[in-house]
């Protein structure tokens, strides 16, 4: 039961370190509102994600688990046309530091730093309709193996596999309100070199629901209430089931700023209230946009 508990641990490690690129491709408030062809975005973004908590089928069984991350993202997007269509090249290069003391669980204490795996996407937008503030877009995302995390060495931050995300986003607009409604699923390919002795890592898709409200107090200040759910992506080893399929509740809020024309700022928290298997964790976040 032990050494089960310990592979389970380092397993959810590996998933929670790898997936980074895939958490910061989530949605902010307002992202499926394209900019005018033409323009570029240049985003930076920093999250603190911490966690002391961890979940078995629904029930607690550690308060001594310390997750500690620092992880920050460059995202350069450019707004052009295919025909009538705008459409946003993109990519997502994440990269940090964290670590995890799983004593708590029977596990050891595991970390990784460096570059995580990039993501390129390009959302088409099939409806943009700015006069009734209505918009809606289709976004493939494809995360890029170019790093390998070794669990039992913690080198770096790469997944060692494929992951391919397509995403539909809608936004409607109510007067000062807006709201944005996401869903996507993340698909993976197996990592047949998880650990140094070459057992295989397999996992489910994940399905992912987003929603966000928000509300203009003035032209250059907002505010979102957001939410997630998660569900799927249960793994296995080497063909053992790590009994770690999600089925979770996150919700946050965003606070978002017009600093000039050319710069936004976006404060962030996101707290997982439910959580079936796996940490319950806090982000703090902060992103800074540039428009030129």
């Amino acid at each position: 039961m032990k050494k089960m508990m310990k592979i389970s641990m380092v397993c959810g490690m590996f998933v929670l370190l790898v997936s980074t690129a895939s958490v910061f491709a989530d949605n902010d408030a307002r992202d499926y509102v394209p900019l005018p062809p033409g323009t570029m975005l240049i985003a930076t973004y920093y999250n603190y994600i911490s966690a002391t908590d961890f979940y078995r089928n629904g029930n607690k069984i550690s308060s001594d688990v310390n997750l500690d991350a620092n992880i920050g993202v460059i995202r350069p997007v450019y707004f052009t046309k295919i025909g009538p269509f705008t459409i946003d090249p993109q990519a997502i290069i994440p990269f940090g530091a964290q670590s995890l003391d799983g004593a708590g669980v029977g596990g050891n204490e595991i970390k990784s730093s460096g570059l995580a795996d990039p993501i390129i996407a390009a959302t088409l937008w099939f409806l943009n309709d700015p006069e009734s503030k209505t918009w809606m877009g289709f976004t493939p995302l494809i995360t890029l193996p170019l790093g390998k995390y070794d669990h039992d060495k913690g080198i770096n931050m790469g997944s060692n596999r494929w992951a391919f995300k397509p995403e539909l986003g809608f936004v409607k607009g109510f007067g000062d309100f807006f709201l944005d409604l996401t869903a996507n699923v993340e698909f993976y390919t197996d990592n047949n070199d998880f650990t140094s002795s070459g057992l295989t890592l397999k996992q489910d898709p994940i399905y992912t629901l987003e929603g966000h409200l928000s509300y203009n107090f003035n032209p250059s200040f907002f505010v979102s209430a957001d939410y997630f759910y998660h569900n799927g992506g249960a793994t296995t080893v080497a063909g053992l089931d790590q009994d770690d399929r999600k089925d979770d509740h996150t919700a946050g809020c965003t606070l978002g700023f017009m600093l000039s024309p050319s710069y936004q700022l976006l404060f962030k928290y996101k707290q997982d209230l439910v959580v079936e298997n796996g940490l319950q964790t806090s982000t703090i976040g902060v992103r800074l946009a540039y428009f030129f």
